[in-house]
């Protein structure tokens, strides 16, 4: 098999299992479901992509590494300040909105699934302490700034994946907009609550 040719199969088999880990999550997905829907065998899979587990760091690490370019970016062109932080909330509500696929892999793993996988959270260390260093002169001196950062994770994680419920009972979801914008107004209002 030429090298094209095998990472074009190699590509094929990260794709089938990021699906598939978003839908069922690690510990439900098998090399062998990965193979069927990538069209070849499990022992393919291992051979072009390694075991489950070097799949799930591969799935994960990319979702990490688009997620961290996007909020590179909007750290380089926002000033440190109460308007910086809502722009950087907004950032990564938006990049969440595009991606909830994202959110599903986090949601299954906030509930056990891949207990056995470690390091993942270790990619946001990083992140989350050079957005903690950049706007830490801009909060409250006894604001808990990492907190108040993984609490907005934690709930735009659950509000990508389960919505809100509106007054009148039907459940809202990130695609609608009158949703999104009160929701957005209100991580605005939270944080400012907890960290100003």
């Amino acid at each position: 098999m030429a090298a094209e040719e095998e990472a074009e199969e190699r590509e094929l088999v990260v794709e089938a299992a990021t699906r598939l880990f978003v839908q069922l999550g690690y510990d439900g997905t098998t090399l062998q479901m990965i193979g069927e829907v990538a069209g070849t065998s499990a022992q393919q899979v291992s051979r072009l992509a390694g075991e489950k587990q070097h799949l799930y760091l591969e799935v994960m690490t990319r979702y990490y590494e688009a997620e961290a370019a996007h909020l590179r970016g909007v750290m380089e062109r926002v000033v440190p300040d109460r308007a910086g932080l809502h722009s950087l909330v907004d950032g990564y509500l938006d990049f969440s909105v595009a991606h909830p696929e994202l959110r599903s892999l986090w949601v299954h793993r906030w509930l056990g699934d891949a207990a056995d996988v470690q390091d993942v959270e270790a990619l946001y260390r990083p992140m989350i302490a050079a957005l903690v260093e950049m706007f830490r002169a801009a909060v409250r001196a006894d604001c808990d700034l990492e907190l108040a950062l993984w609490n907005i994770i934690w709930i735009v994680n659950g509000f990508i994946h389960v919505g809100i419920v509106d007054a009148e009972g039907t459940r809202r979801l990130a695609d609608h907009p009158p949703t999104i914008r009160r929701f957005r107004t209100y991580m605005h209002d939270m944080l400012d609550r907890t960290a100003f």
